[in-house]
């Protein structure tokens, strides 16, 4: 992973960015690719999948980043074009938490499987402790 050193106007457009998450969720990432447009500021635009706008759409840096930390990466050989290509064909697609999520959004615009690791390790830890909730509660 890239630096949080590394000027958000040095990303290629199709880098996925990723941020902690704030409030109930902070244990969780969200994540955006750089877009290849700037915004009034001069920093590099990102496209996202977000429970607040309902769906993909294009956000600024500072909106996004709201000032935290940020990891950059580039999970795929796929060319940048592709990358925003794919990502600007699924505007208009709806957002789940569960189905359809930021993360599952970053992954098929670079490809990959539409998949959430962080989702299903969150699911997997409540799983365990609401077995082990129910274990002390009978007495195991």
């Amino acid at each position: 992973m890239t630096s949080t050193r590394v000027s958000p106007r040095h990303l290629r457009p199709g880098t996925v960015v990723t941020v902690q998450m704030k409030g109930l969720f902070a244990l969780g990432h969200h994540f955006a690719l750089v877009a290849d447009k700037t915004g009034a500021d001069g920093l590099p635009l990102v496209v996202t999948n977000s429970g607040v706008t309902g769906g993909p759409s294009e956000q600024s840096w500072r909106e996004f980043v709201q000032g935290r930390a940020y990891r950059a990466f580039y999970p795929s050989n796929l060319p940048p074009e592709t990358v925003l290509y794919n990502a600007y064909a699924m505007f208009g697609t709806r957002y789940s938490l569960i189905h359809w999520n930021c993360e599952h959004f970053a992954n098929a615009c670079h490809g990959r499987p539409a998949q959430s690791h962080q989702l299903r390790g969150g699911l997997m830890l409540a799983a365990l402790m609401g077995g082990l909730a129910l274990a002390a509660a009978r007495g195991v």
